[in-house]
């Protein structure tokens, strides 16, 4: 018997599970099949982004994160020796968490059952046909071969993606060239934060992500040029560790130890009839900065309601199609700033050296370390630029730095736990906006502790992925109504 799905959806990481339990949020039927029939265990991320932190507190699950994990309150670009300070963002959670990939995964799984998704373990795509209707996929799960006939499918099963491949969907870009190694560790003599160190020889990071474990990882001069598929060992990790740092931390107990490229690619296109991508099957890049699974999270985010609106029949012309439109770009930045980090870990002649000294010394800027530190959180990716007359500059940016005076409300995101468009009024007037399926809410910001772009905004419609649609500093109803209205017609019908 042929199994009938909404969405099917390829790999269990944090980007499936996350897009499952957004899309059972809305009604979809979802199934998630993944290759490893348990979890190994293994971190490939460590780092949450206060984007993703804000993320999941628009669904109340923030808190879940951070009681496991590791708040640190500043990050690194690349190697340069001043720190970007995550609590200039606007977030409502204002730090990086540090927290195993495991963790993550075991946390959405949990939270994706528990809405109603299903996961099916030891099981992989092995090929699909796309009809006018619907895809048919082939699945291997225990030596046998089922059919499951799917509304749409989406590809989270990472940068070898069998969906990607079934689906036609060309990978370009750019194999390994250098490589870093990274080892997941106890040490007798962990640092008491996030250590970095730089020299002749390379680069080196350590931070902690749990369990009385830390992430070391370094780029070596001497080692650069290694395989990715050569054996890391215990020795070797010592032997750099004290080759980069001057000592070697009493590196003991070994959970992981892995060897790292920077081949850089990002998917032709993200949708192919009913075949989307998500996550490291879109895109990937050298890991710098803690960006891969965030990038993939905000992706998942993004298709889930068009997703969603879609199977309903409520999604206007081009509504999924803008899934492509708007997270290509954002990805693309990532691989840019990525690259650029890249240049900084591996600086050894004067003049990149000195180019490190001198992007060091710009980051001491306030305003230059703050435009950082969100891009590295998340939150300085904007949609492309509205055009409209009069368009407010918060139109495309995410929700930030929006302060109010409510006692079950100090920002917007417990307003927006059932993932629908909500209309906030910030003027003392409600406008006269009605529409099926929109949330609406009356509040006062706090202009002490609010952003100043927030001034003077009397309305905000904002998007199920926390993205301001429209922004209004109007204060005759009636034509904000009007507005609104406009701006509501390009999420859902």
């Amino acid at each position: 018997m042929v199994v009938m799905l909404d969405v099917l959806i390829a790999g269990a990481g944090p980007v499936g599970l996350w897009l499952a339990a957004e899309l059972r949020l809305r009604g979809a039927e979802v199934t998630v099949v993944e290759r490893r029939a348990v979890s190994d265990g293994r971190s490939r991320a460590v780092g949450m982004q206060a984007g993703t932190l804000d993320t999941f507190a628009t669904r109340g699950l923030a808190e879940r994160f951070i009681e496991r994990g590791t708040p640190v309150p500043t990050g690194h670009f690349g190697a340069a020796t001043t720190r970007l300070d995550f609590s200039t963002v606007g977030a409502v959670h204002p730090f990086m968490l540090a927290l195993g990939q495991s963790v993550t995964e075991q946390l959405l799984e949990e939270h994706a059952v528990a809405v109603g998704a299903g996961v099916l373990r030891g099981a992989e795509v092995v090929s699909l046909t796309q009809g006018p209707d619907a895809v048919e996929v082939v699945i291997r799960a225990g030596g046998t071969h089922r059919t499951v006939r799917a509304l749409w499918v989406v590809g989270c099963d990472g940068t070898r993606s069998a969906v990607r491949q079934a689906a036609g969907i060309d990978f370009p870009g750019q194999d390994t060239t250098l490589t870093g190694w990274l080892a997941d560790v106890e040490l007798d003599d962990p640092p008491t934060g996030p250590l970095a160190a730089t020299g002749p020889a390379g680069s080196f990071l350590a931070a902690p992500i749990g369990d009385g474990v830390h992430r070391l990882a370094g780029l070596s001069t001497a080692t650069m040029h290694h395989g990715t598929g050569e054996p890391l060992t215990l020795e070797e990790v010592r032997e750099q560790t004290r080759t980069l740092l001057g000592r070697d931390l009493g590196i003991r107990n070994p959970r992981w130890l892995s060897r790292y490229g920077n081949a850089t690619r990002q998917a032709a296109r993200y949708r192919a009839g009913r075949v989307l991508l998500a996550g490291d099957a879109a895109h990937m890049f050298f890991p710098a900065g803690g960006q891969g699974m965030n990038l993939g999270i905000q992706d998942a985010t993004n298709l889930g309601w068009k997703l969603a609106a879609t199977l309903q029949g409520r999604a206007p012309d081009g509504l999924l199609d803008s899934y492509d439109t708007e997270r290509r770009p954002a990805a693309r930045a990532v691989i840019d700033n990525t690259r650029a980090q890249l240049a900084l870990f591996a600086a050894a002649s004067p003049e990149q050296i000195a180019l490190r000294e001198v992007w060091s010394a710009a980051l001491a800027e306030p305003q230059t370390n703050r435009q950082w530190a969100r891009r590295i959180a998340g939150f300085d990716d904007p949609l492309p630029a509205d055009t409209a007359p009069g368009a407010h500059p918060l139109n495309g940016t995410r929700l930030a730095g929006l302060a109010l005076d409510a006692a079950d409300a100090p920002t917007a995101h417990p307003l927006m736990h059932h993932g629908r468009p909500l209309l906030l009024d910030l003027g003392g007037t409600r406008t006269p906006c009605s529409a099926d399926g929109l949330e609406q809410r009356t509040v006062t910001v706090n202009t002490e502790a609010a952003d100043p772009i927030w001034r003077d905004v009397t309305a905000v419609l904002i998007r199920p992925d926390a993205r301001i649609t429209w922004a209004s500093t109007d204060t005759d109803p009636q034509r904000r109504a009007a507005d609104c209205l406009t701006a509501l017609r390009a999420l859902c019908r």
